[in-house]
C-alpha cells in the first residue's frame, strides 16, 4: 500500500502540480487526534478565526497538519461541511443569503442546495485534521484528498481513476465549495470535481484556469 506521501509524490511529478495535494480528516471526538497536532491558530496573539475554505488553503501553502474546530469559524458554511453543525438557523442566514445579488431567490431554493450536498448530522464531528497529503502517514490517513490542477491535469488524473473500471466522475456545481467536497463525496463515496465558488476559491486562492478534484481515500 502507498504512503499518502508516495501518493502526493507521484500526483506532483507526474502531472507538475503547482501545488501538492492536501488530506482532511474527519474526527468524531478530540480523544481521537494524535499528539503532537496543533490546534488551529495555537500561539497566536489574541483569538484566531477563520474559513473553512481558507484553512485549507493554508494547507494548500504548506501548513499543516493542524485541527480545527468549531468555535474557530466564522462562515456558518464551512461550519456546516465540516460536519460541526450550523453557526445560526438557516431563516437567520437567509438575511443575508436571499435576494438581487445575493446568493439565492428564495429560502426554499437555499434549502435545496444545502440538502443537495447531502450534509452530515447537525454535530456529527467536533474537529477536522487538515494536512498537506504527504505529512500524513499510514497511521494518520485522511478522509478525503484535495488536488487544485488544470484541467487538462484533471482529466489525466480522472482517465486514470477509471483506467480498470471504465467508471466515470461526475462533476458539481452550484453552491458552496467546502459544501460540495465535504458530505458529498463522504456519502458516495465516489471522486468529484468542481468550478468551485467566489468564496471557496479565494479562500483557497484557486485561479481562473484551475479545478478542484475531491477524492475518499
Amino acid at each position: 500500500m502507498n504512503t499518502p506521501k508516495e501518493l502526493s509524490d507521484a500526483l506532483v511529478r507526474i502531472e507538475a502540480l503547482e501545488r501538492k495535494p492536501i488530506g482532511i480528516k474527519f474526527i468524531k471526538q478530540l480523544s481521537e487526534i494524535p499528539a503532537g497536532i496543533r490546534k488551529f491558530g495555537e500561539g497566536a496573539n489574541g483569538v484566531a478565526k477563520s474559513m473553512l475554505c481558507a484553512m485549507w488553503g493554508d494547507a494548500f501553502n504548506g501548513a499543516g497538519p493542524f485541527y480545527t474546530v468549531k468555535k474557530d469559524h466564522i462562515c456558518g458554511g464551512g461550519a456546516i461541511a465540516a460536519g460541526f453543525g450550523s453557526t445560526m438557523p438557516v431563516e437567520q442566514a437567509a438575511k443575508f443569503m436571499i435576494g438581487e445579488k445575493l446568493v439565492y431567490g428564495t429560502l426554499e431554493g437555499l434549502k435545496k442546495a444545502m440538502a443537495s450536498t447531502l450534509p452530515f448530522e447537525e454535530g456529527e464531528f467536533e474537529a477536522q485534521l487538515i494536512s498537506p497529503l504527504e505529512k500524513l502517514s499510514n497511521d494518520l490517513l485522511p478522509d478525503l484528498v484535495f488536488i487544485i490542477c488544470k484541467p487538462f491535469q484533471g482529466q489525466h488524473i480522472l482517465r486514470a481513476y477509471g483506467f480498470d473500471s471504465g467508471e466515470i466522475v461526475h462533476g458539481i456545481a452550484g453552491t458552496s465549495t467546502c459544501e460540495m467536497v465535504s458530505s458529498y463525496v463522504m456519502h458516495t463515496g465516489k471522486p468529484t470535481f468542481t468550478l468551485g465558488d467566489l468564496g471557496g476559491n479565494t479562500g483557497m486562492n484557486i485561479k481562473g484556469d484551475e479545478v478542484l478534484l475531491a477524492f475518499p481515500y
